[in-house]
Formats: structure tokens, C-alpha cells, sequence
């Protein structure tokens, strides 16, 4: 009976299964919040109060995002408390608040509690765990990519762009057609198959990234993880390991990564304690290599130890760069008034200089900048949990367990930040006098206080500028070789989870090959 049923779920959509089940009990809430009767029931049960505040906490799962930008529009700057169904968020926006975020101890405030508790590895990468504390194993994957693949990204470009070219006259391809000869593609889908096989192009070997199998568990891990990870914290704990094992195939993605990774990195950890002159090969130029050469020195770490760092790494190329890619492109052609100036930069020097050192295209960065301001698929950003009870200087006390955060997403779309910041102007960040520092300070790559898309103070992505290098060649490729149409969206463009506004898989674009 247990097989049959098993058999059932894998047959239909699993993730949506579950979380139909959990939005289904949200919506019977909805509606009959507000019943008399339900509120006599309530008035009289404690088991009934007890429902309503979980409602009231779980409501933030659908619909945390407007919530959020809700109680921003109320607060006039000052903090802000998010319930959800695991904690309480506490929201800041000053800038001295963000400061006092950036400069708290490790051991007070964690980023990586915050991600431990995001992805669950433990139950949803093989076993996989890190401390909450970050810096106690040390950080030799920020290394890795913030310094070894940024120096090596202009040598890098034209293997992403041959990448990114194939797979997108792919998706061009395998679309379905129309009559009158355009392809329709699922934009989404669409930007993680390019984004899968860019990144695999750059952190694997050959005989990883050119595998069909590991490439299609490639993409489909960080979803997998995504859904693991949620039922686990939604769901009660007896049965929500049981849950994930069949929402995710028995984390087949997982195990199918980890099988193919774990004796590429074994070997290369291997050759890696030998002298130079023993090894007997030039050694690899890929992202697995830089993880192994940035691990730290006075930590042993185990193959499993740094297979599940390059598994946590992947998850965070992926999952964020393709969401941001189809939000690019849909801002992109829903305003082609923007097209023909994009395309004159691309067929300037301008491009050149960019394939040759990765930097440059200020009209691409301000428009991309402003796509990301608008457009930001997360509500929240410099997010924190405490690990003890943490207290700013003005009193604010963060309690142990708490996350705090900065609702970015909202302070973007405020005119106090941005003047008229609700409407879309790619050439908002231009600069007007393009002086070496005014350029620089324009990239969309650029951190700064003002600017919390990429984090803030000591931790900011440090994937940042090989993000802003794929972006800008998806874009490039497809406004050179390609005419596009955005079809129209019924509804809303995204669906919120969380914080997060991910984008509808029903958004398509119709493509053809540019008649030059």
C-alpha cells in the first residue's frame, strides 16, 4: 500500500502537491477568518486562537513580499517586526542600523545560520553541515570565486559566450513555432537551462559539464533543494524527512551531483598534496580546482567536506542568476524603446573593450541597475540571525534565534531613495559626465551604502562580477542575433514564497533569428 502510494505522488508534481496542501489550509483560513461563526469558535477554544495566530504567521508564506513592503510604507524609517512561522524578523533601514549589522560579531550575528536554516543541508545536500558561526572553517569558497574567477573572467568570455550562444539558438530550436515563424519559449525555464550549462561551462570539468546526466541534475538541484527545504521547515518533523524524500525523488539531483563530483575531487585532492613535479598534468583551470586550492590550510577537510562546498556553491550560482536573467529580459522587451540604443553600444568599441576585460557597456549597467532596483526577486537582504541575544545602540534588541534584515527591495521603490522610483528609467544611472570614477561607481557590480543588492559592508556577494558578465552576454546575444517579443502576461509576473518573487513559468517570449 506504502508503494502504491509512493508511486502516485511521483507521478504527479510533487513540490505542488505539498504545498497545494498547505495553501489550500491557508485559503479555508482566509476565508473563514472572519465568520461569525468561526469567531464564536474562537472566542471560546484555545485550540482555535492557536490556529488563528498560525494563520496569521503562515500568511507571511504567500504573500511575505507585500507584507513586507506593507508594514515599510507604514513605519516612516523605523524598525519593524515580520512574524513567520519559524521566527520573528525583525526589518531596520537606517543606515546606522545597517552599519551596526555589518561591524556585530560573528558569534552574535551569522549570515551562514541564516543559510543553514534556508537550505537544511544536513537533510538536503547528503549530509552536508556547516557551523552557524562563520569564519570557524574558514571562507575558502568567497576566495575561490571573488578572487580566482574574477581575475580569470576576461579569459573566460569567450567560452561563455560560445556557451551561452549555443544554448540559446538551442532554445530557439526546440521551441514550439508559430505560423508566422517565431518560437515560443518559457522564459524561465529557458534562463536556467542557459544559466546551467554557463556555470557548469565554468566551476566543472569537461567530462562533468559535457554529461548529460550530471548537467540535467545540475539543474534540477537547487529547485529540489529549494522544496526539500521548505517542507522541512513547514511541516511537522516526523513526517516531513518522509515528505521531501518524495517531493525530491528521494534527492536524486543530490545524489546524482554528489556521486559524479566526489571522485573528480578526491583524485585532485590527492594530486594536490604532491609535489608539483609529481603531479603529471598541467593542473585544471575550473571552479572545483579554485575550491581545492582556496581550501584552509589549517583545516583537514574531507572529500565529503568539500564536495558538499562546491554543492552549496552551485546552488547559490544558479538559483539567484536565473532569476535575475528573466527578469532582465522581460524588462528588456517590455520596453523596446531601449533596444536600439543597447544595440549601438554592442556594435561600438565599447563591446570590445568589454569582451576583452569584462568591464564597461555604462548604457547595459545602468539598464540592467535599474532592472535589478525594480525588479529585485528578493524582499529582504543583509540578513542576520542572532545567535545571542544582540542590542543596537539605540536600545533595539534583536532576541537569540531572531533574524534581522533590511527590507531592500521596499527602500528601492521609495522616492526618498530614488526620485520617481516607481517608474522604469534604464538610463537612470548613467552618469552624466562619464569620468573613469563616474563610470565605476555606476556598474551595476558596484557595492556601496546606498546600494544593498550585493550585501553590505564586510559580506557582499562575492559571485557579483561573474554575474554581471552573464547577464550582460545573455542580453548581448539576444539583441544581436535575435528579434523578441514579449507575449502578454496575464496577472501578476512572479509568485511570491516567502520574501521571494519568483518568476511564472507561464512567461513567454516569442524569438526569431534577426534579419540583419
Amino acid at each position: 500500500m506504502i508503494n502504491m502510494l509512493q508511486d502516485l505522488v511521483q507521478e504527479l508534481h510533487q513540490p505542488s502537491v505539498v504545498f497545494g496542501l498547505v495553501c489550500g489550509l491557508l485559503y479555508i483560513l482566509s476565508v473563514c477568518k472572519d465568520r461569525p461563526q468561526f469567531q464564536k469558535v474562537i472566542s471560546t477554544s484555545r485550540i482555535w486562537t492557536t490556529v488563528l495566530n498560525k494563520y496569521l504567521a503562515y500568511k507571511y508564506l504567500l504573500n511575505g513580499a507585500s507584507m513586507i513592503e506593507e508594514q515599510y510604507a507604514q513605519s516612516n524609517g523605523q524598525p519593524f517586526v515580520i512574524r513567520t512561522p519559524e521566527k520573528m524578523n525583525i526589518m531596520v533601514t537606517s543606515s546606522a542600523h545597517i552599519q551596526e549589522i555589518d561591524k556585530a560579531p560573528r558569534h552574535q550575528l551569522s549570515l551562514h545560520a541564516v543559510a543553514k536554516e534556508f537550505l537544511q543541508p544536513k537533510n538536503t545536500m547528503n549530509g552536508f553541515e556547516w557551523k552557524d558561526q562563520r569564519g570557524i572553517e574558514g571562507t575558502g569558497f568567497v576566495r575561490a570565486i571573488r578572487n580566482l574567477l574574477t581575475a580569470r573572467l576576461p579569459e573566460l568570455i569567450p567560452r561563455l559566450s560560445t556557451v551561452i550562444e549555443d544554448q540559446i539558438q538551442a532554445e530557439v530550436t526546440q521551441a514550439k513555432q508559430t505560423k508566422d515563424g517565431w518560437g515560443r519559449i518559457p522564459l524561465f525555464a529557458a534562463a536556467k537551462h542557459i544559466v546551467t550549462r554557463t556555470n557548469c561551462a565554468v566551476f566543472f570539468p569537461a567530462e562533468l559539464s559535457s554529461n548529460p546526466e550530471f548537467v540535467q541534475a545540475a539543474l534540477e538541484f537547487p529547485e529540489d533543494v529549494f522544496f526539500a527545504a521548505e517542507i522541512i521547515r513547514i511541516l511537522p518533523r516526523g513526517i516531513a524527512p518522509f515528505l521531501a524524500k518524495l517531493a525530491t525523488k528521494n534527492h536524486k539531483s543530490t545524489t546524482v551531483m554528489y556521486n559524479f563530483l566526489y571522485p573528480v575531487v578526491q583524485k585532485r585532492m590527492e594530486l594536490s598534496c604532491l609535489a608539483p613535479e609529481l603531479r603529471g598534468e598541467e593542473e585544471p583551470n575550473d571552479g572545483v580546482q579554485w575550491l581545492i586550492n582556496t581550501t584552509p590550510k589549517r583545516e583537514s577537510w574531507s572529500t565529503s567536506r568539500l564536495v558538499g562546498e562546491i554543492m552549496a556553491v552551485w546552488y547559490g550560482s544558479l538559483h539567484t542568476l536565473a532569476i535575475a536573467t528573466t527578469y532582465a529580459l522581460v524588462d528588456l522587451y517590455s520596453r523596446p524603446e531601449y533596444i536600439k540604443s543597447l544595440r549601438a553600444e554592442l556594435s561600438s568599441s565599447m563591446f570590445f573593450q568589454f569582451q576583452s576585460t569584462s568591464e564597461g557597456l555604462p548604457e547595459m549597467d545602468s539598464f540592467l541597475k535599474e532592472s535589478a532596483r525594480l525588479s529585485a526577486f528578493e524582499s529582504t537582504g543583509v540578513r542576520r540571525q542572532a545567535l545571542e541575544d544582540f542590542r543596537f545602540s539605540d536600545g533595539l534588541l534583536v532576541p537569540k534565534g531572531s533574524w534581522v534584515c533590511v527590507p531592500h527591495r521596499a527602500m528601492m521603490r521609495d522616492d526618498r531613495h530614488f526620485p520617481e522610483a516607481d517608474r522604469f528609467d534604464g538610463r537612470r544611472f548613467l552618469p552624466r559626465l562619464p569620468t573613469p570614477e563616474a563610470l565605476e561607481a555606476s556598474r551595476l557590480s558596484q557595492r556601496s551604502n546606498e546600494w544593498l543588492v550585493w550585501g553590505a559592508g564586510r559580506i557582499t556577494c562575492p559571485g557579483r562580477f561573474y554575474a554581471v558578465v552573464v547577464l550582460k552576454l545573455v542580453l548581448a546575444n539576444m539583441l544581436q542575433n535575435y528579434d523578441a517579443e514579449l507575449e502578454p502576461i496575464k496577472g501578476s509576473r512572479s509568485a511570491q514564497w516567502r520574501t521571494a518573487l519568483i518568476p511564472r513559468a507561464g512567461i513567454t517570449l516569442k524569438v526569431k533569428p534577426r534579419q540583419i
